[in-house]
């Protein structure tokens, strides 16, 4: 079987959003193991959606749309599907019944451009969407299925694992589950993570690879089938295994997880507490860590010392020390990680220092230029990177470095 998905809104292609949507859909395909050949994301304009439409119902035998079921003008895909397969569209009154129940409870009454969501092309099965106004649909014609969702990610999520995967999974019984694991890996480069796992991928015959990068973590993605579920968990396991032998503490998380995570769940293990010292980071390295859940277990706060008198005051840093070494340097990131350990009353100070452009450089230090220290009440260790990249990318990196930096040292505590 051939799929495809076609990703609708004109907000895509001007760049106003980010279609997570396909990305989300075309996992779960793989998972299926059903193969996904074409993806597209089309405009709103009816006979550019009418030309993808057609050209899908030629190649692909599962088509899978999102967006395009809202109240508006530019809302299309129902109308297009009708179009494009001939059908009428008619009236489901179990459409109408949830909308009006989901606007009872906002206290609004239906408009006549509300109304144009409780029809769908002829045939469909219309899927009750609980969490808004758009039903979705799954209709088959012509030995074909076209399903059609809405954009809104939650909502599509939800009704794709609740009445997508259920009748695929019936539909199309696989002979075979394939399914993948993603090892992130942090500190090493693309190059490098390929270079120490090569002679291992090429090796395998019941496995398929896929090394990916991202700003300051690589991801190797691992893939195998087999007839049952334990089987396939067990071969996986078993390869993620010996891959996180080979690249070590370089690995920091499997599938979903992210550094700032792994990070807060060593710390509320080890029962330990974390408070940042920024400059040119400007609390990003903060919000990165309260990102999680739960994070006030562990994070005391921080000090965003753009400005050395904040260095001087806030952190106790002495004015002799900025003006020997400049803000910039390894003396003062390690007053800094120090002064806010003290300050905020927590067992670990990070701080981050450095150049993030695209002014500030001298001919000594240069744009990425980062100093970033860790103190506890023992020691403090730092470190010294010059990183690359525009503004933003080079705070991330920096950012994301002191994490690592951080989960390095709380891994041998």
């Amino acid at each position: 079987m051939k799929a495809e998905i076609i990703s609708i809104g004109s907000e895509i292609l001007r760049g106003q959003i980010t279609d997570t949507n396909a990305n989300f859909i075309a996992k779960k395909l793989v998972e299926l193991g059903i193969d996904l050949e074409h993806i597209s994301v089309v405009s709103d304009n009816p006979e550019s959606l009418l030309s993808s439409l057609k050209l899908a119902f030629q190649r692909s035998d599962l088509i899978i749309t999102t967006g395009g079921l809202g109240p508006t003008e530019d809302d299309i895909t129902y109308q297009t599907i009708a179009r494009t397969l001939n059908l009428k569209l008619i009236k489901y009154p179990e459409a109408e019944e949830n909308l009006n129940k989901i606007l009872k409870k906002i206290h609004k009454t239906i408009s006549p451009s509300n109304l144009k969501q409780v029809y769908l092309p002829e045939g469909a099965k219309i899927i009750i969407n609980q969490y808004g106004t758009a039903p979705a649909m799954i209709l088959e014609k012509d030995n074909k299925i076209i399903c059609s969702f809405p954009g809104v990610p939650h909502e599509m999520k939800n009704l794709i694992e609740e009445y997508l995967i259920p009748y695929l999974k019936e539909k199309f019984p696989p002979s075979m589950i394939k399914k993948s694991k993603t090892l992130k890996i942090t500190g090493l480069g693309e190059s490098s993570v390929n270079d120490l796992i090569r002679d291992y991928m090429n090796k395998q015959t019941n496995f398929t690879f896929g090394i990916y990068a991202n700003p300051e973590d690589i991801q190797v993605q691992v893939t195998t089938q087999a007839s049952t579920e334990k089987e396939v968990e067990k071969l996986l396991q078993s390869s993620v295994n010996q891959l996180t032998k080979m690249l070590g503490n370089y690995v920091f998380g499997n599938d979903e997880e992210t550094i700032e995570e792994v990070v807060g769940n060593l710390l509320r293990t080890k029962k330990l507490k974390v408070a940042v010292a920024e400059s040119c980071t400007g609390g990003m390295l903060g919000e990165m860590i309260t990102r999680t859940p739960g994070s006030s277990e562990y994070f005391q706060g921080g000090v965003i010392s753009y400005d050395a008198k904040v260095k001087e005051d806030l952190l106790k840093v002495p004015t002799e020390v900025l003006k020997k070494y400049g803000e910039v340097s390894e003396q003062v990131a390690r007053l800094m990680a120090e002064g806010v350990r003290i300050n905020c009353h927590s067992d670990i100070g990070i701080s981050i220092t450095g150049i993030s452009g695209p002014g500030g450089a001298t001919e000594k230090k240069k744009v990425g230029l980062v100093y970033m220290a860790l103190a506890d009440d023992e020691k403090t260790i730092t470190q010294k990177h010059q990183l690359f990249g525009g503004r933003q990318l080079i705070r991330v990196r920096a950012s994301r470095r002191a994490l690592n930096m951080l989960r390095i040292y709380l891994m041998g505590k």
